[in-house]
């Protein structure tokens, strides 16, 4: 709980540290959440990247990252849902009837790939956002990630999974596909 702060994790990141392009990364101020139903003890810290693009119809692609009190050294990454436009369930099981990963020392994070549901449709309208939900914020989001989780535990994690169905499905096909070396399963 110590090390949940800004002091620790900081309240940015370099864009040189995200292996595709983004203007600014920034993050929220971590937030201890102490253990409950079932759940252990975790920090969760919230961040935006901003678009290079700065028409109106760009959108920032919002992420959170939830980092366990008592980490395995393995990392996963969850794939979204239906169009996206929040961020996964960082917290909860990825398999019906199974421990919650945070449960098991994994560290999890995930993005609402680019654009906010409840809104309006218009970020369809800008390349950028198309191309973050295709597949540029999967890479954005995991190189954000890696930063973060890297600051918590001093290290990088040992292994790196990628869990989704549904749009995380296809999500998890595309990095197989486009960034292999970055996940071990």
């Amino acid at each position: 709980e110590a090390d949940c702060t800004a002091a620790k994790l900081g309240s940015g990141i370099p864009v040189a540290a995200i292996g595709e392009p983004v203007s600014a990364v920034t993050l929220g101020v971590p937030q201890w959440r102490a253990e409950a139903n079932g759940v252990p003890a975790y920090c969760s810290v919230e961040g935006s990247m901003a678009p290079v693009d700065k028409s109106p119809a760009a959108s920032p692609i919002r992420f959170g990252v939830a980092l366990p009190a008592s980490w395995a050294l393995r990392a996963a990454h969850m794939g979204g849902g239906g169009n996206n436009g929040t961020i996964p369930r960082l917290n909860g099981g990825i398999m019906r009837g199974g421990p919650p990963l945070v449960q098991q020392g994994f560290a999890t994070y995930g993005s609402d790939s680019g654009h906010q549901a409840g809104g309006t449709n218009e970020w369809a309208l800008n390349d950028e956002a198309v191309a973050n939900l295709a597949y540029l914020q999967l890479k954005k989001t995991h190189d954000a990630a890696m930063v973060v989780i890297e600051r918590a535990y001093g290290e990088k994690p040992r292994f790196n999974y990628f869990f989704g169905n549904s749009q995380g499905g296809r999500e998890a096909l595309t990095v197989a596909q486009r960034y292999p070396a970055d996940y071990d399963g």
